[in-house]
């Protein structure tokens, strides 16, 4: 009989091979948690896949896209936009401005503001970038029937509302 390099995977294994049964949480409930958290990884996927050939991460590409629209902004900003940590911000501008496609100026106006100015390498990665965002996109959720893409942008909208709101019960103005 032959061998298969790897094992075929089931399409909704059982929950107690990942997450016990959780406490209070229904078992639809885990489903559709793992089947959100697996769609996060394995878009997260196609995009490094597609990223392979470029000199960048996807972190820094959507810094890189966010920049492209507000040339000038602060890190402080940046990070807010991006919803990650200022020191997050701050090492990936490192690697960025090493890389040379980012470069910080300090604030005219206010020297304890430090702006942030994309390169004319940077200018000609973030386009390449939004190129394969726009070509991610158009293969996963662009290929969706529209009222499927409306219905999951209604899904999304109304489970980030609920995680927004628990953050904000809890001190977090993200």
């Amino acid at each position: 009989m032959p061998r298969h390099p790897h094992p075929p995977r089931h399409p909704h294994p059982p929950h107690d091979l990942f997450e016990p049964m959780l406490d209070g949480v229904d078992p639809l409930s885990v489903d559709v948690f793992r089947a959100f958290k697996r769609s996060i990884g394995l878009n997260r996927h196609l995009m490094m896949a597609m990223l392979a050939n470029e000199e960048t991460h996807p972190a820094q590409a959507g810094c890189l896209m966010a920049l492209s629209r507000a040339d000038g902004i602060s890190q402080s900003d940046l990070a807010a936009m991006l919803h990650v940590s200022r020191p997050t911000v701050t090492t990936m501008l490192q690697k960025m401005e090493a890389a040379g496609t980012v470069e910080r100026r300090t604030d005219e106006a206010d020297q304890r503001v430090t702006r942030l100015y994309l390169t004319p390498a940077g200018t000609e990665l973030a386009e390449r970038m939004r190129s394969v965002h726009a070509r991610i996109i158009s293969v996963t959720i662009g290929a969706m029937p529209e009222d499927d893409r409306r219905e999951l942008l209604r899904l999304l909208e109304g489970l980030n509302a609920r995680a927004v709101d628990m953050l904000h019960a809890a001190g977090d103005d993200r």
